[in-house]
C-alpha cells in the first residue's frame, strides 16, 4: 500500500450557483475513505475556499481585488474544512488542516517541521487536508490554482501517485484525442480557464512532470467521476499518466533538486561535469565561475561548460570564498583562506545531478 495525494481544483467543487458543491465533496471523501480502508495514506490538495466564502457571505460580486479575495478565502476556508470534516466524519475519518506557503518548501527548516508533522499525523490516522494559506499568500489565488503545490507536497510527502483532478478527460493532443502517457514530443490541444480555476492544463502538465521527475506515477483525469482515481490507483487506464523518471529521491536530494530556492550559481568545467555525473564531490579545482551573493550552506545551481544548469547543491563556503578558491587544487586553500577548509565546494550526499 502507498501514499496517495489527490488534488481537486475550484471548478470541480464549484457549482452552478457559485457555491461549494457538497455532493460532489461527499462523493470525493466516500472515494478516499475506500482507498484509506485498502491501507493506502491519502493526502487531499483542495481549492475553492474562495468561493466557500462568496456562498457563505452570499457576495453578489466576485470581486477582481486581491485584498477582497484574500477576505473570501479566509471565511471560505472555515466552511471549506467544516463541509470535509463532515463528510469525513460519515465514515469515521478524521482529518487535518495544513495551510501551506511556497517558502515552506523553498526554506529547509520549515520544509523538515512539515515532514516531522506529516510523520505524526501518519501516527495518529489522520488525513491531510491542504490548501495555500491564501490569506497571506497569493500564488493559488493568481496562478496555478494548487496545481503545482499539490506536486511539491507529493515530493516532500514522498508519495507514490499523484492525481490531478480536472474537468477534461485527460492531457488532448492537437487532434483533442487524449493521451494515454504524457510525451514531452506530443503536440497539445490549446484549452482555456474557467471562471474559478485559476490553472490550466499546462499548471497541470508542469506539475505533474515536476512530481514524476521525484519519482512519483502521476496522472491527469476527470476529476467528475471521482471512481477514476481508484482506477489509476490499480493501474487502470484513465487519463493522461505520468511515469516516474527514477526510483524516489532520497527526501534530501528531492528537497535539493525540486523544491528549495537557489541562491547563485556555480560553473564547472568538463572534467568537474564528468566527475559529477560519475557519483564524485565538486571540488575548488573544477569551478570556473561564480555568480550572485551565497553563503555557506545555501542551495547553487551548478552549471556545466556549456552553461546547461547540471544539477543543485548545497555549497561548503560563501560566494566571496568561491571567489577566491575556484580552480584552486584543494592542497592550497589553507594558504589562501587562512583556516583549515572542507576539501569539497558542494559533497555527493548534498548534490542532486540531473541524469
Amino acid at each position: 500500500m502507498g501514499k496517495i495525494v489527490v488534488k481537486v481544483g475550484s471548478n470541480l467543487l464549484v457549482d452552478e450557483h457559485h457555491s461549494l458543491n457538497k455532493t460532489y465533496i461527499a462523493e470525493l471523501c466516500r472515494e478516499v475513505a475506500k482507498l484509506i480502508w485498502k491501507g493506502h495514506e491519502v493526502a487531499i490538495i483542495t481549492s475553492g475556499a474562495r468561493a466557500a466564502g462568496y456562498g457563505y457571505l452570499k457576495s453578489k460580486l466576485k470581486s477582481p481585488d486581491l485584498y477582497m479575495k484574500q477576505a473570501l478565502c479566509s471565511v471560505g476556508q472555515v466552511q471549506l474544512m467544516k463541509v470535509y470534516e463532515n463528510a469525513f466524519d460519515f465514515y469515521g475519518i478524521k482529518i487535518a488542516q495544513i495551510l501551506l506557503t511556497r517558502d515552506t518548501f523553498t526554506n529547509r527548516k520549515r520544509y523538515l517541521n512539515l515532514r516531522n508533522t506529516l510523520i505524526g499525523l501518519s501516527e495518529i490516522g489522520a488525513l491531510p487536508v491542504v490548501n495555500e494559506n491564501d490569506a497571506v499568500a497569493v500564488e493559488e489565488i493568481t496562478l496555478g490554482d494548487n496545481d503545482m503545490l499539490a506536486a511539491m507536497f507529493a515530493i516532500a510527502w514522498n508519495a507514490d501517485h499523484l492525481v490531478l483532478l480536472s474537468t477534461v478527460e485527460g492531457v488532448l493532443n492537437d487532434q483533442g484525442r487524449v493521451i494515454e502517457v504524457y510525451s514531452e514530443d506530443v503536440k497539445l490541444k490549446q484549452l482555456g480557464k474557467s471562471s474559478w480555476g485559476t490553472g490550466g492544463i499546462r499548471t497541470k502538465i508542469e506539475a505533474a512532470t515536476k512530481a514524476s521527475t521525484a519519482g512519483v506515477k502521476a496522472c491527469i483525469c476527470n476529476g467528475e467521476r471521482v471512481k477514476n482515481i481508484s482506477r489509476f490507483i490499480s493501474g487502470g487506464t484513465v487519463g493522461t499518466v505520468f511515469e516516474p523518471r527514477i526510483d524516489h529521491l532520497q527526501a534530501k536530494k528531492a528537497w535539493i533538486g525540486l523544491l528549495s530556492e537557489p541562491s547563485g550559481r556555480i560553473q564547472v568545467n568538463t572534467g568537474a561535469e564528468e566527475a559529477l555525473k560519475d557519483g564524485k564531490n565538486l571540488l575548488p579545482v573544477g569551478v570556473t565561475k561564480v555568480e550572485g551573493k551565497f553563503d555557506a550552506g545555501d542551495v547553487v545551481e551548478i552549471l556545466g561548460e556549456s552553461g546547461k544548469i547540471i544539477g543543485r547543491g548545497i555549497v561548503n563556503f560563501s560566494s566571496d570564498e568561491m571567489e577566491k578558491i575556484k580552480g584552486v587544487k584543494t592542497n592550497c586553500l589553507k594558504q589562501i583562506l587562512g583556516y583549515d577548509a572542507s576539501k569539497t565546494v558542494i559533497h555527493i550526499d548534498n548534490m542532486w545531478v540531473i541524469g
